[in-house]
C-alpha cells in the first residue's frame, strides 16, 4: 500500500503542479493535512447493517450475534450495496493485496467514519442500525473520501494518512478537491456521500461498543437481551 500511495502522490501532485507554483502547492498541502488531521482526530468508526428492509436488518443483527462477527457478502451472498463478488475480490486484490480466493473471515468489512451527532444521509441505504465500533479498531482501518468502488480513490491508513490519498485522481477535479480539504470545518466537508472506512481483520462482537437505532422501543426484547449478555447495549442516535 505504501508503494501505491507513493505512485498516487506523484500523479496527483503532477496534476496540481500545473495549476499553481511549487511553493504555494506545498503550503496548501501542509495546511490541508493539518486541517484534515484535526477533523479526523475525533472520528468514530461505524458501519450499517441489513439493508433497507427491517426484516433484513433484524436478521443481520441476529446473524452477527450468533456467529460472533460481522459477515460480508462473501459469507451471505447479500449486500446492502453492490453485490458483485468478482468485482469486490478484484478491487481488494488491487487496493489491499488480498488474494482473489480468500477465507471470507479474512476479508475487510466496510463502514464509515463519522463524528458525534452526525450521520451521513447516504449511509441510511445500508441499514437503519449502526454498529458503533471501539476506537481501537482505527489501528487497523484504512479510509477513503469516497466509495472504493469508485476507482479514482485510494484508501490509506487512518494512522498514517498521506493528504494526497484523499484527492481523487481525476483530471479537472484535483484543485477543487484540495480546496475542499483546505476549507472543510467538519467531517461532512471531507466526504463524497461519506468517508468510507475499511476494517481489516474483520469486525467481531468484541469490537462493537454499542448498536445505534432511531427507535429504541422497536428493538425486539430478545435481541436486546442477547446483545446485553455480550456486553453490548442498544442506544438511540445522538442526531
Amino acid at each position: 500500500m505504501a508503494e501505491q500511495c507513493a505512485v498516487w502522490d506523484v500523479a496527483v501532485r503532477r496534476k496540481l503542479s500545473s495549476l499553481t507554483t511549487p511553493p504555494a502547492l506545498e503550503s496548501d498541502l501542509r495546511q490541508a493535512a493539518a486541517n484534515v488531521k484535526g477533523i479526523l482526530a475525533p472520528a468514530i468508526p461505524q458501519l450499517r447493517v441489513g439493508g433497507q428492509l427491517r426484516a433484513g436488518q433484524l436478521y443481520a443483527l441476529g446473524q452477527i450475534l450468533a456467529s460472533g462477527r460481522v459477515q460480508t457478502q462473501f459469507d451471505t451472498n447479500t449486500s446492502g450495496g453492490a453485490l458483485a463478488h468478482n468485482v469486490r475480490a478484484n478491487l481488494e486484490a488491487e487496493l489491499f493485496g488480498y488474494p482473489l480466493v480468500l477465507d471470507p473471515r479474512r476479508r475487510p468489512v466496510y463502514g464509515y467514519l463519522t463524528t458525534l451527532g452526525y450521520e451521513p444521509l447516504a449511509v441510511e441505504n445500508y441499514g437503519h442500525f449502526a454498529l458503533r465500533l471501539r476506537p481501537a479498531i482505527l489501528r487497523r482501518t484504512t479510509l477513503s473520501a469516497a466509495d472504493t468502488l469508485d476507482r479514482a480513490v485510494l484508501p490509506a491508513a487512518y494512522t498514517n494518512l498521506p493528504i494526497t490519498a484523499l484527492i481523487p485522481n481525476k483530471s479537472g477535479f484535483v484543485r477543487e478537491s484540495l480546496d475542499r480539504l483546505l476549507t472543510a470545518r467538519c467531517i461532512a466537508g471531507l466526504e463524497d456521500c461519506y468517508v468510507e472506512a475499511q476494517y481489516h481483520g474483520g469486525v467481531r462482537l468484541a469490537d462493537i461498543e454499542a448498536i445505534l437505532t432511531w427507535d429504541l422501543a422497536a428493538v425486539p426484547a430478545d435481541l436486546r437481551e442477547g446483545y446485553l449478555r455480550a456486553g453490548i447495549e442498544f442506544r438511540e442516535f445522538e442526531c
